[in-house]
């Protein structure tokens, strides 16, 4: 018999809703998941919901945003065999109280573009919980990021916009042998949550010199690799200021925007080199050249979540009934703000 859900919808821009939805028993290689709970990111759904992409990327409504949750296999296809119902899993699934995931192999993923070579379902393992493993999708853009620039023991990281993917990033900066990494954004309580990631310095560019702190931190050099976490354009142009010569910019932020640069003083002369990392590009199975596949990354951050060389637990500032989605979404969409990880709780 079909499933009753709820899920989120963005019915049109900056418009929230619940929905009721009927979720068909799965098929030979599917897995029907109820989600316990699911994690919205501040980058990717708000810049759906202000429906800030080019034209030709535009949304089209009603768009049903999420792709982190955690949940409980339910039911199993008839060829299904790597997962049983009782399991704990992540799964890329919307922000609903149940999804079905295709086990295919070779599936297309619409939301990555590109065929998938495994299933979009994770297990969890046992001393991880639910609201950590959650964090997953969100790791693998951070840990994509850091994938695509390769760290020397002793190299200063600088991280601009410490919402959670910031956060992450400086994590596992410090893990990967950078220091100082140096957290930096205008809010004051994300700056103490960056304390507690671990950041060797944190620096407030609502009242700081921002290149004058850095200068001084990385002994007059500059950063040897940035890192840019936001939606704003606005905070590119700094990074390039701050950068050391030779330095490496990172994109992980969603910026739907242009930036102001000047080409020669602050990209030539320095011989920067700028780096955009899209998660969605990470391979779909690992090639010996590039091993950090999607699952990859994810594997890493739940070892290291077991180690507890990162954490996340201080990260969750909201854990409410999806009732309160537009709230919070309008919140989001308003800009900086006390909130960081937002977590819907389904069961």
């Amino acid at each position: 018999m079909p499933t009753t859900a709820r899920g989120v919808v963005f019915t049109g821009p900056r418009e929230v809703a619940l929905e009721t939805i009927e979720v068909p028993d799965p098929g030979p290689q599917q897995v029907l998941v109820r989600h316990t709970i699911s994690m919205a990111s501040a980058g990717t759904e708000i810049s759906v919901l202000l429906n800030q992409a080019r034209a030709e990327r535009r949304q089209n409504w009603p768009a049903r945003p999420g792709y982190s949750a955690v949940g409980i296999v339910e039911a199993v296809g008839s060829a299904v065999e790597d997962v049983k119902p009782g399991d704990r899993v992540v799964t890329r699934g919307r922000h609903a109280s149940h999804v079905l995931v295709n086990m295919e192999r070779g599936a297309y993923s619409a939301t990555a573009r590109q065929r998938i070579e495994g299933a979009q379902l994770y297990p969890i393992p046992d001393g991880v919980a639910d609201e950590e493993a959650v964090f997953s999708a969100l790791a693998a853009v951070a840990l994509h990021g850091i994938r695509k620039v390769w760290f020397q023991l002793g190299e200063s990281c600088a991280v601009i916009g410490q919402g959670v993917v910031g956060q992450l990033v400086g994590q596992f900066a410090r893990a990967a042998g950078a220091a100082p990494v140096i957290g930096i954004d205008m809010v004051a309580s994300r700056l103490e949550r960056s304390r507690q990631s671990g950041y060797h310095a944190v620096v407030d560019a609502s009242r700081e010199d921002v290149a004058g702190v850095t200068k001084e931190l990385t002994n007059g050099r500059g950063v040897d690799i940035c890192f840019e976490a936001t939606r704003t354009p606005h905070a590119f142009p700094t990074l390039l200021r701050i950068a050391a010569l030779g330095g490496r910019v990172v994109m992980v932020g969603s910026v739907h925007a242009a930036a102001p640069i000047h080409l020669f003083e602050e990209l030539q002369e320095k011989e920067l080199t700028i780096v955009g990392a899209w998660q969605p590009r990470a391979p779909a199975a690992p090639h010996h050249y590039f091993p950090w596949s999607g699952e990859r990354n994810r594997e890493t951050f739940m070892n290291l979540l077991k180690a507890r060389t990162v954490r996340v637990d201080h990260l969750i500032t909201h854990r409410v009934q999806p009732e309160e989605a537009p709230r919070l979404y309008a919140d989001m969409a308003a800009g900086a703000g006390e909130w960081m990880g937002v977590q819907f709780v389904w069961s």
